[in-house]
């Protein structure tokens, strides 16, 4: 009995071990597009929203880092007073846009407790697994892989699916992650969607893929070369 309970929990952690892979990838890329100036430079200067919005670049500059300080805490709203082309003054969001902005903090922040989750547990899972099983380097990285296939396996689907329906997708995500419809904002009147049209997102989540695809590759092959040595080793 205690040998089949043993073997079930060996299993179960393996398995955890191999899915907190896709998990940190995919929330380590998520927390660091979401931190970085340079996607809402892209944004900006792609989508040429300072024309768009009427909003001159010197303004710009400050609603991306206000959003980045909002996303972290550092401020307590996203809420900005604008000056328009015509020297007029404004708020830049509505108040609906503001909700759904704490939506998208509190959407952000859960994935950053599951990126240092994810981490923290891969680490204490390999320490263990070495100190378990008497340094088996190979073993472990033979996991690692297994982790990096899966991601590979997810970040592949989801790229096919983004080509097939792109939209749906992007609907879909905003259904099940937000109890509002404060999400559905019009372009003509809200500047939330102004700065941030459709386009942007569909070249974020492709940007996004292929950096989780070279994180999986980089940490596949130090891992694939690690198992390999070992085996040169072992014979």
């Amino acid at each position: 009995m205690a040998k089949n309970i043993m073997k079930f929990a060996t299993t179960i952690t393996y398995y955890l071990f191999i899915t907190c892979f896709p998990l940190l990838f995919i929330t380590s890329t998520i927390h660091g597009m979401v931190n970085s100036k340079c996607t809402y430079e892209y944004d900006f200067s792609r989508y040429a929203i300072a024309e768009v919005t009427g909003i001159n670049e010197t303004q710009l500059e400050g609603i991306a880092t206000r959003l980045i300080d909002y996303f972290n805490s550092r401020v307590e709203t996203p809420q900005m007073r604008m000056t328009s082309n015509h020297g007029g003054e404004f708020d830049l969001f509505h108040d609906y846009e503001l909700i759904h902005l704490e939506d998208v903090k509190d959407l952000l922040q859960f994935n950053h407790r599951l990126q240092l989750i994810s981490f923290i547990y891969i680490i204490i899972y390999s320490l263990l697994f070495l100190l378990w099983n008497k340094g088996r380097w190979r073993n472990l990285a033979g996991g690692i892989i297994s982790g990096c296939i899966f991601t590979l396996a997810l970040t592949g689907m989801f790229a096919i699916a983004s080509v097939i329906n792109f939209d749906w997708l992007f609907t879909q995500f905003h259904i099940a992650s937000f109890n509002n419809s404060y999400w559905m904002l019009d372009p003509s009147t809200d500047y939330l969607i102004m700065l941030f049209p459709g386009g942007f997102w569909q070249d974020i989540a492709w940007f996004g893929c292929g950096l989780i695809l070279a994180e999986t590759l980089f940490t596949g092959s130090i891992a694939w070369r690690i198992r390999s040595r070992r085996k040169e080793q072992i014979q």
